[in-house]
């Protein structure tokens, strides 16, 4: 059992690499920042991502990175207080996975996939409601697939 924390420290490895790729080669500055959102989030195993949504719908594209054949498992959730319906639309693009999901606000969903060698991810999000809005989203991943703690019950402020 030796192994183990060595493993965590592993796929938190590739994780952060893959985080840092999307980071340096985001074209925006939302991208950017919902890059150091994620980055933040998973030193500190989980966080809340801001996308900005405009008429109701918004989305993140990310480049092509190495992501060495590594499982995600975690949660995302949408803030509890929010309105309306949400819908994320996340596919990547190099293994043909894909997670589709209807949310209400204050509700999350499980996802786990087995990335390739390497990922590129597309996200769509949709809001029942046609105006402009700033989407607060928990995402957390258990890259250790210790479970200490419930992915889908958010942090907020200190802990």
């Amino acid at each position: 059992m030796l192994l183990a924390p060595l493993m965590g420290r592993v796929r938190l490895g590739i994780a952060s690499l893959i985080v840092v790729a999307t980071f340096l080669a985001a074209p925006s500055h939302v991208e950017a920042q919902v890059a150091a959102d994620v980055m933040n989030g998973l030193r500190d195993g989980g966080g809340w991502l801001r996308i900005p949504i405009t008429g109701g719908r918004g989305q993140f594209r990310s480049p092509r990175i190495p992501t060495a054949g590594m499982t995600l498992n975690g949660c995302v959730a949408v803030w509890p207080g929010h309105s309306g319906d949400w819908t994320i639309d996340a596919r990547e693009n190099v293994t043909a996975g894909r997670l589709s999901v209807d949310l209400e606000p204050g509700e999350g969903a499980r996802f786990s996939h087995e990335f390739g060698m390497q990922a590129q991810v597309d996200f769509d999000f949709q809001w029942s409601e046609p105006r402009d809005t700033t989407l607060l989203l928990w995402v957390c991943v258990d890259l250790g697939g210790e479970g200490a703690r419930d992915a889908c019950e958010p942090q907020y402020g200190g802990g």
